[in-house]
């Protein structure tokens, strides 16, 4: 019946659709766009799909005609309305990712205003890209079914749906797609869709890698550089790699740059791993800038170079590399490798805190309140200081206790800053329990004086090395507040602190031994006085006075001490935060 309308069509004088088309991709496969253009306008116009898909390909390709995604979309929609798959599919592809007008258009240009009215660019639609991926995928358009496995397990647009994404994946990757096969692979490896099964996940990996899926050699080194899924084998795994690096896939060439930096399955090589981790930094991976950076300042077998390793952190931090913001920050307070400069360290912590980090929250917060690199601005710090707090960092959460103790951005409010003190110290921040155990023992400005829980909060923060409190703590032994006197603990506290050449502590010394000591030593006690006089501290002068000037008997000499020092205690809000 065809074949006698196609007969009819040329006794009549005309032609059918399917004689268009079939002219028209004749023309084609002899590169004559011109004459297919015709032939397939003719096809498509009279409603024939598959011209009208073709179509579409020649305006999305720029075959023949001005490259125009407009007029593309225009023409795959009229074959998608027919049922034609792979108009769906590109449909979808072209809604999800967009298409921006080409380069070099002036949007306001009247001439092309007249030749191109409804435009050159495809703004983004999830909406629409799922509605032509399922349609298409429905089909059983390979393609489609792997995008729109990709659309559930990234959740772009719509709601993450793994035990979808997994579906539709597993449909095109027992078909042979190898984007679908990467897809399963990785959702089978993370457990995203329930058990992690890394055994199954290589398989498919395999599958890919065995189409030329770079990414999924990839993702092959990895397994065997971890063991997950198969036995560990960094032979391997330098295989995978550099399978995949060859073929200039960057994360290929960071990881295998990373195994010749720690002698992984090859011997340590710091300039064959350079030349790898230049090959993925110059396509802009920023980790590989950053490694590069972290080889460059450390030398690892090859000499420092810290102006280089300046360069490469920030070229990773202008990537956006958080890790990169916060080490060029910290290269420009210390004139490292680059001027000093703090306003440029100020700029870069803010932009690794605007993007989450904690740390960099905490640092930025202290430039603000010295009005280092900035204007000094408490409200600022504190804002800073509280988004710190909120991800669980216990010296931003000191930090909020300072501002409030010293009425810097809010209210003065000592007790309030005892409750910030002591949820910082419950996080394990030693400088809040350093300062919350001063404060308890020194009591006043509403806050009772409790020895006990001072001694227990500055034993917590002396275990973790806090001088300052090692000295409180000293005392406290030393004087039995807070529990029972204990001389050979508090001469332990003590001369840990005074080995680390702090002078409250070697004064404290002194008065043990010609005061509270059960023996008196006052040679012992003067050698004491004398250091720590020689460091500056004035009371160790008064006491030395005082000793050297009495002859009496044993025991007079020394005066009994108050309440414990708070010496070490650092007024300023960076304590907390500094550089």
């Amino acid at each position: 019946m065809r074949n006698l309308i196609k007969a009819a069509g040329r006794l009549f004088g005309s032609a059918s659709p399917q004689d268009a088309y079939d002219r028209g991709l004749k023309a084609f496969e002899r590169d004559d766009h011109q004459a297919a253009l015709r032939d397939w306008l003719a096809a498509g116009r009279a409603g024939h799909a598959e011209a009208q898909y073709q179509l579409g390909r020649m305006y999305d390709l720029g075959k023949g005609v001005v490259r125009n995604a407009v007029d593309a979309v225009a023409w795959y929609r009229q074959a998608a309305d027919q049922g034609h798959g792979e108009a769906q599919a590109r449909l979808a592809e072209i809604y999800y990712y967009g298409c921006e007008q080409p380069k070099g258009i002036v949007p306001t240009d009247e001439a092309l205003s007249i030749l191109f009215p409804n435009g050159l660019k495809v703004e983004q639609d999830y909406e629409e890209a799922l509605r032509w991926a399922r349609a298409a995928a429905e089909q059983g358009v390979l393609g489609a079914q792997a995008m729109l496995g990709y659309m559930y397990a990234s959740g772009f647009g719509i709601a993450t749906d793994y035990a979808e994404a997994e579906r539709w994946y597993r449909a095109a990757a027992e078909r042979g797609n190898a984007a679908a096969q990467l897809g399963l692979g990785t959702l089978l490896a993370g457990g995203y869709a329930g058990k992690s099964d890394p055994q199954a996940a290589h398989q498919w990996f395999r599958k890919a890698a065995d189409q030329d899926n770079f990414t999924a050699w990839y993702y092959i080194g990895t397994q065997y550089a971890a063991g997950l899924g198969v036995e560990q084998d960094y032979q391997k795994a330098i295989a995978a790699f550099r399978l995949a690096a060859e073929h200039g896939f960057a994360a290929a060439q960071r990881a295998l740059g990373l195994l010749y930096v720690r002698g992984l399955g090859v011997q340590a090589d710091p300039q064959m791993a350079e030349t790898w981790l230049r090959k993925a930094a110059v396509q802009g991976d920023a980790e590989a800038m950053l490694q590069l950076g972290h080889l460059n300042s450390r030398g690892a077998g090859m000499q420092p170079n810290l102006f280089d390793a300046a360069s490469w952190y920030r070229g990773a931090a202008e990537l956006g590399h958080r890790e990169a913001q916060k080490i060029i920050a910290q290269m420009y307070l210390a004139g490292s490798g680059v001027p000093r400069d703090e306003m440029e360290a100020a700029k870069w912590l803010e932009r690794a805190a605007g993007q989450g980090d904690p740390l960099a929250q905490l640092r930025i917060g202290a430039l603000y309140a010295e009005g280092r690199g900035v204007e000094r601005d408490y409200d600022r710090a504190l804002d800073w200081f509280r988004r710190a707090a909120e991800q669980g960092n216990p010296d931003a959460v000191y930090n909020i206790g300072m501002l409030h103790s010293l009425g810097l951005g809010v209210p003065r409010d000592p007790v309030g800053a005892l409750d910030w003190y002591r949820r910082a110290a419950e996080q394990g921040s030693a400088l809040a329990q350093f300062r919350l155990g001063a404060a308890l023992a020194t009591g006043g400005d509403e806050v009772p004086q409790d020895y006990a829980a001072a001694a227990h909060w500055s034993q917590l923060a002396a275990e973790q090395g806090h001088v300052g409190a090692m000295v409180n703590l000293g005392r406290f032994r030393m004087q039995g507040l807070g529990g029972e006197r204990n001389v050979p603990e508090a001469i332990r506290w003590l001369t840990a602190a005074a080995d680390r050449r702090e002078p409250s502590a070697m004064t404290a010394l002194g008065e043990l031994h010609s005061h509270w000591g059960d023996v008196k030593d006052f040679a012992l006690a003067r050698t004491w006085f004398e250091r720590a006089a020689a460091l500056g501290d004035e009371r160790a002068k008064a006491l030395l006075a005082r000793l050297l000037s009495a002859s009496p008997p044993a025991g007079e000499g020394a005066q009994p001490v108050g309440p414990p020092s708070e010496r070490g205690v650092d007024a300023e809000v960076h304590a907390a935060g500094k550089g």
